[in-house]
């Protein structure tokens, strides 16, 4: 089973650029009102630094990552000997999928659905 890469919520998209902007208009008035002041320009420039590196991982998309979901099923179960219970043809680990808890099973040839239901063991 294979689920969707996450990615960063829009949200934070939204909270970066916001903060990139205030952080910018900041910058540029630090600068204009710095009167030649040394320390007012530094400081300017870096807010403009900081606005730019905002934008910067804002617009970063975030490596994908692969979820492998691995069912561990107890006995002597191995997923190339299961049988579909409705037609008997041979069911493959594409064909197997977790919902909820428990283990299903979808036959790619006649398209029945069933869960496994494990046996008592006395």
């Amino acid at each position: 089973m294979q689920l969707h890469p996450r990615r960063t919520p829009p949200t934070m998209h939204i909270v970066s650029y916001l903060l990139a902007v205030f952080a910018g208009l900041f910058g540029l008035m630090w600068i204009m009102g710095s009167q030649g002041s040394i320390g007012r320009i530094i400081t300017g420039v870096i807010l403009l630094g900081v606005a730019a590196g905002l934008v910067y991982f804002a617009r970063m998309k975030t490596p994908e990552k692969k979820i492998v979901q691995q069912i561990d099923l107890s006995g002597d179960v191995q997923t190339e000997q299961l049988s579909c219970k409705a037609c008997g043809a041979t069911l493959d680990s594409e064909s197997v999928s977790v919902q909820a808890g428990a283990v299903f099973v979808k036959c790619p040839y006649c398209g029945t659905s069933y869960q496994i239901e494990e046996e008592p063991k006395w």
